[in-house]
């Protein structure tokens, strides 16, 4: 099989363009002639053989990622158990430190925090505030021809378009 390359099938499509202008005009015939004297459709095959093996791993590696979030879950609930059983043995032993070869476990007396009772309440002065431009309703009244300062509707780009029969 020959490796097919970008750069020989783009010459081979300015040939033929060169030698036949006339499907310059004609989609259709530019798109058979390009069928038929190129390497060019080969090579998209190739391409999209490439794509959905991507894809494939695109998919399992979501799955797989998926697997691995809930395993750390589960490894984080289990972790938080055991030291809540060790907190509770502690207590109940009424000792604040333990010295084992493999760590030493103690209860520390925690810090303090902030409970917010009312959030309506607290001043702006310690308040976050994050602004951020709502685009649903910037491009809807853009849109409708309304005037939005320092914002304005982009030229749509092309985009690929790939399906499977």
């Amino acid at each position: 099989m020959k490796r097919l390359d970008i750069t020989i099938i783009r010459a081979q499509i300015d040939n033929l363009i060169a030698a036949h202008p006339e499907i310059d005009e004609d989609e259709v015939l530019r798109s058979d002639m390009l069928e038929g004297s190129t390497d060019l459709h080969e090579f998209l095959r190739e391409i999209e053989r490439k794509r959905r093996s991507a894809d494939t791993f695109v998919d399992a590696l979501a799955i797989e990622i998926t697997a691995l979030r809930d395993r750390r879950a589960r490894f984080e609930r289990r972790d938080q158990a055991l030291r809540a059983l060790m907190f509770n043995l502690l207590q109940w032993a009424e000792v604040k430190k333990v010295e084992l070869p493999e760590a030493t476990i103690s209860i520390r007396a925690g810090q303090q925090k902030v409970v917010v009772e009312d959030e309506n309440a607290i001043p702006d002065e310690y308040c976050r505030i994050i602004r951020e431009p709502d685009k649903i309703k910037i491009k809807a009244a853009l849109l409708e021809f309304k005037s939005v300062a320092g914002a304005a509707l982009s030229n749509a780009e092309p985009t690929l378009a790939v399906r499977i029969k």
